[in-house]
C-alpha cells in the first residue's frame, strides 16, 4: 500500500511533474491556437495538417522517446551520486543527437511529397501538407540540442527552465500566428504559410534558448560545460549505453506511428475530411495526456533515482502514487468532455457535420484518457528502471491489435470513426491493465515470484 500521508512526496512529484505540466500544456494550446486561427479560414487546413502531424511526429518522438535512455542513466547515477559520470553522458549526447536531428531534417525537405503521398494525402490538402511541413522540418536542425537538454534537466530533476522557455516558446508561436497567418503590423496575411513560419521561428528560438540557460543554470546538480573534446572526440560507448536504454522506447513510438500512420491511411480511404474530426478531437483530449504524462515523467525521474539507490520500496511507492494523482486529473477531463463537447469542437469549426462527428468522439475520449493514464504512467515508471524493452514489446501487441481490429470495424463493418476509437480503448485498457500488474509485482505477471524487492522490474 501507498502511503497517503506522505507530503515529502507529494512535494518531490510536484517539484518535478508541475513544471512539465505547464511547459506541455502552454506548448500544447500554441498547437490548439494555430488550429483554430487556420480551421476557421478553411476546415481544409485541419485536415492537410493532421496529414502532416502523425508521420512527422513519427519520427520526431521516436527522437525524444530514445532521449529517454539519457534520463534513466543520468537519473540513476544522481541517486548514486556518481556526478561525473552523469556529466559525461550529456556532453556525448549532444553530438549524436545533432547528427540524427540533421538527417530528419533533409528526409523531410527533400521527401516530404513521397513521404505523404505514401499515407493517402492528395489534391490541394497534399499540396497544403507539403507546404506546411517543409517550413517547419528546418526548426528539426535544432531538435537535438532541444531534446537533449530536456533529457539531462529532466534526469536531475530540474523541470523549471523547461516551463519557464516552454512558456515563452508558445507565446512567441501566438504572437506570430496571429500576425503572419492574418496580415497584422505590417505583415501579409499569409495563411497557413504563415502558420508553419510561426511554428519554425519559435522553435528555434526555444530551443536555443534553453540551451543557452544550461549553460549558465546555477542549481544543477552538476555543471554542464562542452569542451572541445566532448564535440570533436564524442565517447561511442557512453552513447551506446543510453541507446540500449533508449532505443526500446525509440521503437515502441515508431510503433505507436505505425499504427497511426496505418489509420491515416484507412481515415483517407472513408472520407478526406475524417483526419480533420480525429486531429481535432485528438488535439482537446491530449489537453489530459500532457497533465498526467508530467506525473508520468516525474515517476520516471524519481524511479531512476531510487533505483540508482536501490530503494526499491520508495521506488514502488513513487509510481503508485503519481498514477494516483493522475488519475485526479483525467476524471475531471472526462467530465468536461461528457457535458460539453460541442461548445469544446465549435471553437475550433464552425462546419456543422465536423462538429457533430466530433462531439460523440469526445464523448469517447472520456473513457479513452482515463485507460490510457494507467498504460502511461505504469509504463513510464516501469522505464525509470531501466527496462524499456517491456513497454516495446508492449507496443508491439497494441500496434497489431489496433491496426487488425480498426481494419475489420472501420472496413469490413463500416463503423468508421467510432470503430477505430473503441479499439483504441479496448488496446490502452488492457496493456493498463497489464503495466499495472507488471509494476505491482516487479515481474512478468503469468509468472510466480515473491515480493517486491525479492525481484524488482528490470531486475
Amino acid at each position: 500500500m501507498i502511503s497517503q500521508s506522505n507530503p515529502g512526496l507529494r512535494k518531490q512529484i510536484f517539484a518535478i511533474a508541475l513544471p512539465i505540466m505547464v511547459q506541455n500544456i502552454v506548448q500544447h494550446l500554441m498547437i490548439l491556437t494555430d488550429r483554430a486561427f487556420l480551421g476557421n479560414l478553411n476546415a481544409r487546413y485541419l485536415s492537410a495538417i493532421g496529414n502532416v502531424l502523425i508521420p512527422y511526429n513519427a519520427l520526431t518522438f521516436f527522437f525524444f522517446s530514445a532521449a529517454t535512455g539519457l534520463t534513466v542513466l543520468i537519473a540513476q547515477n544522481v541517486g548514486k551520486g556518481d556526478y561525473e559520470k552523469a556529466k559525461s553522458y550529456s556532453q556525448s549526447s549532444f553530438f549524436f543527437a545533432t547528427l540524427f536531428s540533421a538527417g530528419m531534417f533533409l528526409l523531410w525537405h527533400l521527401w516530404a511529397k513521397e513521404i505523404l503521398m505514401l499515407f493517402g494525402a492528395k489534391g490541394l490538402i497534399l499540396k497544403d501538407a507539403v507546404t506546411y511541413v517543409r517550413i517547419i522540418s528546418i526548426s528539426l536542425l535544432f531538435l537535438g540540442i532541444e531534446t537533449t537538454v530536456y533529457s539531462l534537466l529532466q534526469g536531475v530533476g530540474a523541470t523549471r527552465p523547461i516551463m519557464v522557455f516552454g512558456i515563452v516558446k508558445s507565446l512567441l508561436n501566438v504572437f506570430l500566428d496571429w500576425v503572419m497567418v492574418f496580415g497584422k503590423l505590417g505583415f501579409p496575411a499569409m495563411g497557413l504559410e504563415g502558420a508553419a513560419l510561426a511554428t519554425l521561428v519559435s522553435n528555434i528560438i526555444g530551443a536555443l534558448g534553453i540551451f543557452l540557460a544550461i549553460l549558465l543554470y546555477k542549481k544543477l546538480t552538476f555543471p554542464v560545460r562542452l569542451s572541445k573534446r566532448a564535440l570533436l572526440r564524442p565517447k561511442w560507448q557512453l552513447y551506446w549505453e543510453a541507446l540500449k536504454i533508449g532505443l526500446p522506447s525509440g521503437f515502441e513510438s515508431i510503433l505507436w506511428y505505425t499504427g497511426q500512420l496505418v489509420l491515416v491511411w484507412l481515415m483517407n480511404r472513408i472520407d478526406p475530411m475524417a483526419i480533420g474530426v480525429y486531429t481535432t478531437v485528438n488535439g482537446i483530449q491530449g489537453i489530459a495526456l500532457l497533465i498526467y504524462n508530467g506525473y508520468a515523467r516525474a515517476a520516471t525521474t524519481l524511479v531512476g533515482q531510487s533505483w540508482g539507490r536501490k530503494d526499491y520500496t520508495s521506488a514502488r511507492e513513487i509510481g503508485f502514487y503519481s498514477q494516483r494523482l493522475a488519475g485526479w486529473v483525467t476524471l475531471t477531463f472526462a467530465a468536461v468532455f461528457l457535458l460539453f463537447p460541442q461548445a469544446l469542437i465549435s471553437i475550433f469549426t464552425k462546419d456543422a457535420a465536423m462538429i457533430q462527428q466530433s462531439a460523440a468522439l469526445l464523448r469517447m475520449a472520456a473513457v479513452f484518457i482515463n485507460v490510457q493514464m494507467v498504460n502511461v504512467v505504469m509504463g513510464s515508471a516501469i522505464r525509470g528502471t531501466g527496462d524499456t524493452m517491456w513497454m516495446c514489446c508492449s507496443q508491439i501487441f497494441g500496434t497489431v491489435f489496433v491496426v487488425g481490429v480498426s481494419i475489420y470495424l472501420m472496413l469490413g463493418l463500416s463503423w468508421g470513426l467510432v470503430g477505430m476509437y473503441l479499439t483504441m480503448i479496448l488496446d490502452e485498457g488492457l496493456r493498463g491493465w497489464i503495466n499495472l500488474l507488471r509494476f505491482s509485482y516487479g515481474v512478468n505477471p503469468f509468472k510466480k515470484w515473491l515480493g517486491w524487492t525479492a525481484a524488482p522490474a528490470g531486475k
